[in-house]
């Protein structure tokens, strides 16, 4: 799907605002996966892969990834849509036009649920493997 792109000579602080929301929450849920991936991978080279840290970890940035892809995508379609009715003279900001822009990041939905499976097997691992430890 693609979002229409609009000019205007005289941009109001309200518009700026609108258009900086437009794309920031993404930033910022790029921004906070990377960062929270980078502790999974530095935390699992330096005590190993099936460790409480590691599933803690993967467990936080699933629900990061899970949470921030659907706020981010509910504040950029709210911002896309309160530019396009400041733009346009017969677009109203309504629920509809707001859920109207918003698209459904059912990849990002799906990955993240993808990953707090994996930290879930992850911490069960991790207990099979104290288990093993204590028996051996």
């Amino acid at each position: 799907m693609t979002r229409p792109s609009y000019c205007t000579d005289h941009a109001g602080g309200a518009q700026r605002l609108f258009d900086f929301l437009g794309g920031f929450p993404s930033l910022l849920l790029v921004l906070g996966i990377l960062f929270l991936l980078n502790r999974v991978i530095g935390g699992a080279s330096r005590e190993g892969v099936f460790t409480t840290r590691t599933a803690k970890h993967l467990r936080v940035a699933g629900w990061w990834l899970l949470l921030g892809c659907l706020a981010a995508g509910v504040v950029e379609a709210g911002a896309h849509a309160a530019l396009l009715a400041t733009l346009a003279q017969d677009y109203p900001f309504t629920v509809e036009s707001w859920l109207g822009a918003w698209q459904p990041p059912y990849a990002l939905v799906l990955t993240a649920l993808g990953i707090l499976t994996y930290a879930r097997v992850m911490r069960a691992g991790v207990a099979m493997r104290e288990d093993l430890e204590g028996t051996v």
